[in-house]
């Protein structure tokens, strides 16, 4: 009797239906992940989610909310050809052919990657000297000619760096871009800069600054800290790092780290406080680098730790340590892509955690992209709910059934 009277006061809840009004369900789905999965399988739950969630208008909001896109992949740069890798798993792993520049395929593989950022690529072809910003979420581009006085004689561009106050998503009309290049003059004794302003369409004068010693190329991508760009700069006699205020334009030089290995893997990323902090990577140890202002307001470099690599990776390239070489860096999220023992690695350089991410016999340049990546709702549905599904290495295996996700 005490049972069937129990049974009988748990009663079940009546199932919540989900709220008539369009504007709170979208609010509700504006919440979801920014994960390339995630509009896909929210579009196959029914024809009203279908429609709000393929509404460009709502694709703009989702992107506002995600001011902090993730990292969906890489561009390898092989011999001028850029190639996309996607470093997510199942259902967020996004086909190569997805983010295709057709362009440099079809012109020979002349064009040279200088980096992403704020969900644009940029390229640089010396052959017709001119550059190029390409947004692979939507395919759009934009070739620049590069200033006449760059002749590629008397001064070559080596690196440059492409910004936005927003991340792109219409294309280029709503989100204005910015282009730093940087290069030497004068036979290697002076370092370079100008800016193209997309609003006015108009490259800024060459703004120059004497070079410490014969400089010779610049290693990597330039990083942003706080409303300045940084270049690492090598030459005859070491390294150096070339300071490129965004607010006056105006170039500096900063010393590198008197203590540091000359020809050591470097990179700088942020900090709290929009501190300058170098990683030093060579000879099977990392150094942390800090640039500090002293009481007698003089900058210097302070070393902060030291790791051996042997004592804090993973297992599988412990032994392989001395081999180790950096391919690239994505800033935001302080990640290192390293290759060694014929694989490239993931290093989180706050905890020192290496992830496999693929294997490779080839060492090339990486550049990490970071997305809120939004595709069309036809090729949404295609790859999500196709009895094929894309492999590690991006070959097609059937499933068997239709996914339903």
């Amino acid at each position: 009797m005490n049972r069937l009277r129990r049974r009988r006061g748990t009663s079940v809840a009546p199932p919540v239906t989900l709220p008539d009004d369009d504007d709170i369900l979208s609010e509700i789905l504006l919440r979801l992940p920014p994960r390339p999965s995630s509009l896909p399988r929210a579009s196959l739950v029914c024809k009203r989610w279908r429609r709000l969630v393929t509404d460009p208008a709502f694709h703009r909001r989702f992107r506002a909310r995600h001011r902090n896109p993730p990292l969906i992949g890489v561009f390898e740069d092989y011999l001028g050809y850029p190639f996309f890798r996607s470093v997510l798993d199942p259902p967020d792993l996004i086909p190569r052919e997805r983010f295709r520049l057709r362009l440099a395929e079809d012109e020979g593989g002349q064009w040279r990657f200088y980096g992403c950022r704020h969900g644009r690529v940029l390229l640089f072809n010396r052959a017709k000297n001119e550059i190029l910003v390409w947004v692979p979420d939507t395919g759009d581009h934009r070739r620049v000619a590069v200033p006449p006085e760059i002749d590629g004689k008397e001064k070559i561009i080596w690196n440059g760096a492409v910004l936005s106050a927003a991340t792109a998503d219409d294309g280029f009309s709503s989100c204005p871009f910015k282009v730093v290049l940087v290069g030497v003059a004068g036979n290697n004794t002076q370092m370079f800069a100008c800016v193209y302003c997309s609003e006015s369409g108009k490259w800024s004068d060459l703004i120059s600054v004497a070079a410490p010693f014969l400089v010779f190329f610049f290693r990597d991508p330039g990083i942003l800290v706080g409303h300045a760009l940084y270049w690492m700069a090598s030459g005859d006699h070491g390294s150096t790092i070339l300071q490129f205020d965004l607010n006056d334009q105006t170039p500096a030089v900063i010393e590198w780290p008197s203590d540091s290995d000359p020809n050591c893997y470097t990179q700088t990323w942020l900090t709290e406080g929009d501190c300058l902090r170098v990683a030093t990577f060579s000879r099977g140890s990392l150094q942390m680098w800090e640039r500090k202002v002293c009481s007698e307001g003089v900058a210097k470099w302070v070393l902060q730790k030291t790791y051996e690599l042997k004592n804090v990776l993973n297992p599988e390239i412990r032994l392989n340590v001395e081999y180790v070489t950096k391919l690239g860096y994505a800033q935001d999220i302080k990640v290192m892509f390293v290759w060694a023992a014929h694989s490239v690695f993931m290093l989180q350089l706050d905890s020192l955690q290496a992830k496999k991410v693929w294997e490779s016999c080839v060492i090339s340049p990486i550049h990490p992209y970071a997305s809120t990546y939004v595709a069309d709702y036809v090729s949404l549905r295609m790859h999500y709910s196709s009895p094929f599904i894309y492999t590690r290495n991006y070959g097609l295996r059937k499933t068997g059934k239709v996914s339903r996700l």
